[in-house]
């Protein structure tokens, strides 16, 4: 009789589970680990140290979103910043040693963490583990497993969480951001876009104070899914937020910029800012939606932005520490951007539906690239002239990787077609590598840089 009750009862539970997993109801993204207390630990910037670096040269790598054609390039200029050496606090390096920070979005943030998390190894892994595969067909193939069949309608299962499995089990290995900080690699900065605020939400602790999460325990293909999500075809990344329970305070620039609005007819960056962290707090968000961080800013330059204005007006803050004491600030920009032939305005009827559609994601993307450069220029000048009195001079370098600067129109057209996805055929795969390393080559902000080293 025993016997016969235990049966039952596993039978009943294995019923229960199988009926759980056809109807999807048990199919639910992981959960966001909770924060019960802000401290200075986790995955911040002052928190990473590298060894023998150099305190008076600041390196910042950002990488560009654009597909696999975007990782190419990263890993084409990484490759380049490991075969280029200068003489740093009396000895040769190479420069990819002196990488500080590397700020990516969407495809570049493949490159940026997977150099970040294996350092060396990167290079004789990432071609086969993500630049020869075809990861848009294994995406499919996941999508039509008949078991995932069940998971995707239960609401709280999408696409995205998908492919963030697939990044965990075939490139990163499971691995999560606390593996990512005992690394003791560059700074790696994976930036998404919040789908309420439209302002950027970063994969660093100082973002996830704000909705009481540890990113510590958040797999590395989480959030490089966050930064790949790019609508209608792949869905957001959704995160448990529980902002306002783990006693986090606002930070005086936050309070300066709320003040500030008293004195403008308009609110400025710093404030739209605040406000959008702020609303972490908002009880009536208890899920936040993060997709495609191109959609805020697609070369990953806002942190970098942030830093300067951060510099400006809060001296001692931590966010980019070594920014106080260098005295050369190398930025190198590698954009993907691309601008296809197209022939519709040969016609006198208007492009259709579907280019239309297209030109509404990619407008708007592509002038707020171009701002963010300019910026980043003028900060770099206003930098070095704050230079203060008696003290050594400052010297800041914006090296920008990008097609525009080829000079043969057959090749510059060859690039600007090569396709946004996630494959690319090998021989492309080649030509963005060596292309890369060779617009680094002949940047002129590069070539002063390696004069003055």
């Amino acid at each position: 009789m025993k016997h016969t009750s235990r049966f039952f009862t596993v039978g009943i539970t294995l019923l229960l589970t199988l009926l759980c997993v056809f109807t999807g109801g048990c199919a639910h993204y992981p959960e966001t680990p909770q924060l019960e207390q802000v401290g200075t630990g986790g995955y911040r910037l002052a928190n990473m140290t590298r060894t023998d670096q150099s305190d008076e040269l600041l390196v910042v790598l950002a990488i560009s979103g654009g597909g696999m054609r975007a990782a190419a390039l990263g890993y084409g200029v990484l490759e380049e910043l490991r075969r280029t050496e200068v003489m740093v606090n009396g000895e040769k390096r190479r420069l990819l040693d002196e990488v500080d920070v590397i700020s990516a979005v969407s495809g570049g943030s493949l490159p940026a963490t997977y150099y970040g998390l294996r350092g060396e190894k990167m290079f004789d892994e990432f071609e086969e583990r993500v630049l020869s595969r075809n990861l848009e067909r294994e995406l499919a193939l996941r999508i039509i497993t008949p078991t995932n069949w069940f998971r995707m309608p239960s609401g709280t299962f999408g696409k995205s969480d998908l492919f963030a499995e697939l990044y965990d089990d075939t490139v990163f290995d499971h691995a999560t951001f606390s593996d990512l900080q005992q690394a003791s690699g560059p700074f790696v900065i994976i930036n998404g876009t919040d789908v309420t605020t439209g302002a950027r939400f970063s994969y660093t602790q100082e973002y996830f104070d704000a909705i009481c999460g540890d990113l510590s325990g958040v797999t590395l293909g989480r959030a490089i899914a966050t930064s790949t999500s790019l609508p209608p075809l792949l869905t957001p990344i959704t995160l448990e937020n529980r902002g306002g329970t783990c006693g986090r305070k606002a930070p005086d620039w936050m309070t300066d910029a709320e003040a500030a609005i008293s004195e403008s007819e308009t609110p400025g960056r710093a404030l739209l800012r605040a406000r959008a962290l702020k609303s972490y707090e908002d009880p009536n968000r208890p899920y936040v939606h993060i997709f495609d961080g191109g959609l805020s800013e697609n070369l990953g330059l806002s942190e970098v932005l942030r830093a300067f204005e951060l510099l400006k007006v809060e001296p001692d803050v931590t966010v980019l520490p070594a920014l106080r004491q260098a005295r050369k600030v190398v930025v190198i920009s590698v954009n993907a951007l691309r601008f296809p032939e197209v022939n519709w305005d040969r016609s006198p009827g208007p492009p259709d539906t579907d280019i239309l559609t297209d030109q509404m994601w990619s407008i708007p993307v592509d002038r707020i690239s171009f701002d963010a450069i300019e910026q980043v220029q003028e900060k770099l000048v206003a930098w070095q002239a704050d230079a203060p009195s008696g003290a050594p001079s400052r010297r800041g370098y914006l090296a920008q990787v990008t097609f525009d600067s080829l000079q043969d129109p057959a090749e510059r057209l060859y690039f600007k077609q090569v396709k946004t996805s996630l494959t690319l055929p090998a021989e492309q795969v080649e030509r963005l590598r060596e292309v890369a390393g060779r617009l680094l080559r002949e940047a002129p902000a590069f070539q002063r840089l390696l004069s003055d080293l």
